[in-house]
């Protein structure tokens, strides 16, 4: 073996406790902070950590706004009948198609529609070369936005429906508009719901790998969707997850039985992951839920 192959170097035998403490407290900040080497079987995984937040954060800003939005509509605006009703099953439905189907739907539209859209308005040059009109971050992040937008709108609107009538009432009395009544009032009071359906969606998101081996997610990324060149952040390049990482790991390694140690971390470093990513949500919601809690009294 040539010297520019060796890592480390350590005598166990000769440590003693506290060495070999110092020794696993390296090793576990090697593992979260440090390149992946040797086909991912060996170093760290922090492009992993990295691309699995990003992708959740992305996720989140897309599938918020336009879940509660189709909530809202469907529960203040539209009128209850039939279409409505079947709008509603429709919606349940869709939570429960394969996420499978979610990556090939994205990889048809977003990726080769859309993407190869963007490629043919606006780098002309770079073709035959995809720009946009490749797996990416972004594309990764409107799939799993579509994925768990069911979630979203479910958990908003049974939020709206808790929502004492005679509240709304009481604004329009005192000559609020319905608008005015709507987002000063009945969406600061379901907003606990909305939160609850956000922790629902990074619970799912963060854990699925199917649709993202269609949409972006590769073995190793050459660099990051964030860095310090402009625009910082580069919402075409491919990305690693922890996921798929897992996976890669697992049952592509050339030795399996030697990368099992390193798959059972990976996989208890993205279950700590999602729960830190629910922790933070739930810390919002249970704010929001304190705050306006003399509301619903």
């Amino acid at each position: 073996m040539s010297l520019a192959k060796v890592v480390r170097v350590y005598q166990p035998n000769a440590m003693s406790t506290l060495q070999k403490c110092v020794h696993y407290a390296s090793k576990l900040w090697e593992f979260v902070s440090d390149e992946p080497r040797e086909a991912n079987t060996e170093g760290g995984c922090i492009p992993a950590i990295f691309g699995t937040v990003i992708l959740v954060l992305i996720m989140s800003i897309f599938v918020t706004p336009f879940g509660v939005i189709a909530a809202v509509y469907m529960r203040e605006y539209a009128k209850q009948g039939l279409l409505t009703r079947i709008i509603r099953i429709a919606v349940n439905n869709l939570a429960g198609v394969p996420a499978i189907v979610y990556g090939v739907f994205g990889l048809g539209f977003f990726v080769y529609f859309i993407g190869g859209g963007i490629d043919q308005l606006f780098f002309p040059e770079a073709l035959p070369h995809p720009t946009y009109g490749t797996g990416g971050i972004l594309w990764s992040s409107l799939t799993l936005a579509i994925l768990t937008l069911p979630v979203v709108i479910v958990a908003t609107e049974e939020g709206l429906a808790r929502i004492p009538s005679s509240i709304r009432e009481g604004s329009l009395a005192l000559g609020a508009t319905k608008l005015e009544t709507l987002w000063r009032t009945v969406l600061p009071m379901a907003s606990p719901a909305m939160m609850t359906g956000l922790i629902l969606a990074v619970a799912r998101a963060a854990g699925e790998v199917a649709p993202l081996m269609l949409v972006g997610v590769v073995k190793l990324a050459p660099s990051m969707p964030m860095d310090g060149n402009l625009p910082f952040v580069h919402l075409d390049r491919k990305f690693m997850h922890l996921g798929f990482h897992i996976y890669d790991v697992g049952f592509q390694s050339p030795n399996v039985e030697a990368a099992r140690p390193l798959v059972y971390a990976t996989a208890l470093l993205l279950v700590v992951v999602i729960v830190l990513l629910n922790l933070a949500a739930i810390a919002i919601r249970n704010h929001l839920r304190e705050k306006y809690r003399a509301l619903e009294g």
